[in-house]
């Protein structure tokens, strides 16, 4: 009897001791969004996704965006967001003034501002042509606004884009980015 007890004791021992080693020997499971800390909104489940950019309006020119048959101009229409008092702050100096993060955004002047610009590549690819490109898809300010290439701009304490923001940046693009 006691050699049963001893054997069932033993069994158990050795039972728990399998069970014990398979568990600890188990990888945690992962996480099919990838690394936490690393999460952009290309990344997150559900609706975080980049949406398809929709712009209509009357009187397009062509370019889209609703400028009444015209071209937006930095000067007049995307500058304003650039500077450090703008809606996106993007030269601000916690952000791209020059001197703080790389690569600088200049806001003396929209000229100055304009030809920093077109200095920027994200993903090796301009982010302002140079050569007076059309194609918005052929530089990058516009994706980098949406986050679907580089690391998404405006950081807080910049405001996001709105989609009208958006659509006049794709017009001014696709007019070959106007003075």
């Amino acid at each position: 009897m006691r050699r049963v007890v001893l054997a069932g004791c033993a069994l158990s021992l050795a039972i728990g001791a399998v069970t014990a080693l398979s568990v600890s020997c188990t990888e945690p499971e992962l996480s099919p969004f990838g690394n936490p800390n690393t999460l952009d909104r290309k990344n997150l489940p559900g609706e975080g996704g980049v949406e398809a950019l929709v712009c209509t309006g009357e009187g397009e020119g062509g370019a889209g965006g609703g400028f009444d048959g015209g071209c937006p101009s930095f000067a007049t229409d995307i500058f304003p967001y650039f500077t450090a008092g703008g809606t996106w702050r993007c030269a601000d100096g916690a952000c791209h003034a020059p001197g703080a993060t790389a690569p600088p955004i200049v806001e003396t002047s929209a000229a100055e501002c304009l030809a920093s610009l077109k200095q920027i590549q994200v993903a090796k690819i301009p982010y302002v042509s140079s050569d007076g490109g059309k194609d918005p898809n052929a530089q990058s300010l516009l994706c980098n606004l949406q986050g679907s290439c580089g690391s998404k701009m405006p950081k807080p304490p910049g405001a996001d884009p709105t989609t009208a923001d958006l659509c006049k940046i794709e017009a001014w693009l696709k007019c070959g980015a106007p003075p």
